[in-house]
């Protein structure tokens, strides 16, 4: 197991791609029949695609995966599934807001990875290659549309919250 600093926050960053795509499992099956779970499951593969991506650096940096890292963020995503499953029994549209806005915000953890990545790669032979401009816009592109779901999620969410704010 490599302990350089490199090494250390790509498996970070992959250890939070395997709890996306478990958040992304339990949001689309929450969806099931609905536009969103269409949605979910093409961002999915997207993710499993920047996973490969993920995978082929720490293989050219000579690290290995920490499947520890990976295992823990699989039984915290298990958890997390457990707590949402029991709020989305009285509220399942917040469920649906949370989840979302979760995904949101560890897909602007991958963009900060990109960014950092394609800063070192003029500097590291190692990091060179890939088109991180590209991955930069494909998260960018998956961030706007999760973001556009959590609003619609959230309007369903708090319509009853904002309809009697309304009245008073």
């Amino acid at each position: 197991m490599s302990t350089e600093p490199l090494a250390i926050y790509l498996n970070d960053h992959l250890a939070g791609s395997v709890g996306a795509l478990e958040l992304i499992d339990m949001l689309a099956e929450h969806e099931r029949g609905r536009p969103l779970e269409e949605k979910l499951r093409a961002l999915r593969l997207e993710i499993e695609e920047d996973q490969g991506t993920l995978r082929r650096i720490l293989a050219r940096i000579d690290a290995d995966e920490h499947r520890l890292k990976q295992v823990a963020a699989w039984v915290s995503e298990k958890v997390s599934q457990a707590r949402s499953t029991l709020a989305n029994r009285a509220h399942p549209a917040l469920a649906t807001v949370e989840g979302l806005e979760a995904l949101g915000l560890g897909i602007q953890g991958k963009l900060g990875l990109w960014f950092v990545l394609a800063d070192l790669a003029p500097r590291d032979p190692r990091l060179a290659g890939f088109d991180y401009e590209a991955l930069e816009t494909r998260a960018n592109i998956q961030h706007a549309i999760v973001e556009r779901e959590r609003i619609e999620a959230a309007r369903v969410a708090f319509a009853s919250a904002t309809v009697g704010a309304t009245e008073q």
